[in-house]
């Protein structure tokens, strides 16, 4: 990828701290806590200049309570959003996936709420406290006319906040919000059509005498130890201007422990800085739904995972849960197929093939869903959809996942009736008696 992209891609993907925006907002107003009381003092000077006083009806009294009442109401509501936030982690992480924690952390609104909130708070306490500890010659009307316009942004950000944790929080809109990610990584990671850029072998060769060097993670990256995502094109540009062959050794997200091998250098190792080649590289703490397409199909089984566990006991989320990963599958199916073998790059890295997606997307699924009926069928449904997609020639993973459900079919269900019913491919899991396969009435 390019500067750009790679920039792009770092910003997208890295985490996000939580505390850094609301502590911004919060030294803001503070700032503001001192400049429009300012602002007012020459304010009232310019009334006495004129001789004409603008809001007469509005006194220091009145307008000290109302400050103070905003300062109590924000403070109130901070606590309310605080603990309803608290609860909805609890709960996502309980009934969804663990990985619905790091998605409402990492949401915007949460972090501009609470920060503004914590601010409105702060802003209208130092104004309030300025005017009861000492008597001012003015009147905060511009101070006052700012808590209130603070205050409807408060309310306008505690709507979009409760709307956020809400599409969160409900199975449906997350599922949606998985997979909309999730195409987004299947549309950047693995395009349509030819590679965008082939590797050739690096000018003058590259030194194949000796034994490779290999570049061990040395102390941990501050955001994570989980491979997010690499700028290919900034390490073939790398290796090709000092003239060595570089292999990536860990897939887009492992987990890099300490001193685990990161590259192995084909080459004059000594020629390239480890330094330049972890600028490359982006880690972080779980991997990311929107870096990959393993991380949503990860997300999404998660979910499935959950719901079928005794706990839970919820086979229809995870039917709604393989319509999405249904849909992932159609979309790689086709951008997964093996190309000609191009010439040596300067910059290789493993790449999941068409039986890792399959295998991450649906094993564990039919392992964990082997007691359901309606799981049964709409893997079924899942694999007579995307067989036709990924052709006969890639057809083994689904093949060999079909005869062991047919296997797994006569030993879990004794009763004809209960084989027949789980032996029939059904979209919606139960929808019919018959299946997709039945006879149109």
């Amino acid at each position: 990828m390019g500067g750009w992209r790679w920039y792009r891609t770092r910003r997208r993907l890295r985490t996000h701290r939580v505390w850094k925006l609301p502590v911004v907002l919060l030294l803001v107003g503070l700032f503001l806590s001192w400049l429009l009381p300012a602002a007012d003092r020459e304010f009232t000077h310019l009334q006495r200049d004129l001789g004409e006083q603008f809001f007469p009806h509005l006194d220091s009294g009145s307008m000290s309570t109302l400050l103070g009442a905003v300062a109590g109401g924000m403070i109130t509501l901070t606590g309310l959003v605080f603990t309803a936030l608290t609860l909805a982690m609890q709960f996502g992480a309980a009934q969804l996936s663990v990985r619905v924690v790091p998605i409402l952390q990492q949401e915007p609104v949460m972090r501009w709420a609470m920060g503004t909130f914590m601010a409105t708070f702060v802003y209208t306490l130092m104004v309030s406290v300025r005017l009861a500890v000492r008597e001012e010659d003015y009147r905060p009307v511009l101070s006052m006319l700012f808590a209130i316009g603070l205050s409807v942004v408060c309310a306008v950000l505690f709507f979009a906040l409760v709307a956020r944790v809400s599409s969160v929080l409900n199975s449906g809109a997350l599922l949606r919000t998985l997979a909309t990610e999730g195409r987004r990584a299947v549309f950047r990671t693995h395009p349509s059509g030819p590679p965008a850029h082939v590797g050739a072998p690096p000018e003058g060769g590259a030194h194949e005498e000796g034994a490779p060097e290999v570049l061990r993670l040395g102390a941990p990256p501050r955001g994570g130890q989980v491979l997010l995502a690499f700028d290919a094109r900034r390490l073939e540009r790398l290796a090709r201007r000092r003239g060595v062959r570089l292999e990536l050794v860990p897939v887009v997200g492992d987990f890099v422990a300490l001193e685990a091998p990161l590259f192995v250098v084909h080459g004059p190792g000594g020629r390239i800085r480890r330094r330049a080649l972890l600028r490359c590289l982006l880690f972080g703490e779980t991997q990311s739904v929107s870096g990959d397409p393993a991380g949503a199909l990860r997300a999404l089984v998660d979910i499935a995972l959950k719901a079928l566990s005794p706990a839970v006991n919820d086979p229809g989320r995870a039917v709604q849960v393989l319509d999405h990963i249904e849909d992932l599958l159609v979309l790689l199916a086709p951008r997964t197929a093996p190309t000609p073998a191009a010439r040596p790059a300067a910059f290789t890295h493993r790449t999941r093939s068409w039986a890792d997606y399959v295998c991450l997307g649906t094993d564990e699924i039919r392992h964990f869903g082997a007691a359901s009926v309606q799981v049964q069928r709409r893997l079924r449904a899942l694999y007579a959809t995307v067989a036709p997609v990924c052709g006969p020639e890639r057809a083994g993973p689904v093949d060999a996942r079909l005869a062991t459900m047919d296997a797994e079919t006569l030993r879990q269900w004794p009763q004809e009736l209960d084989r027949r019913l789980a032996g029939r491919p059904d979209p919606q899991g139960l929808g019919t008696e018959g299946g997709s396969g039945a006879p149109a009435s």
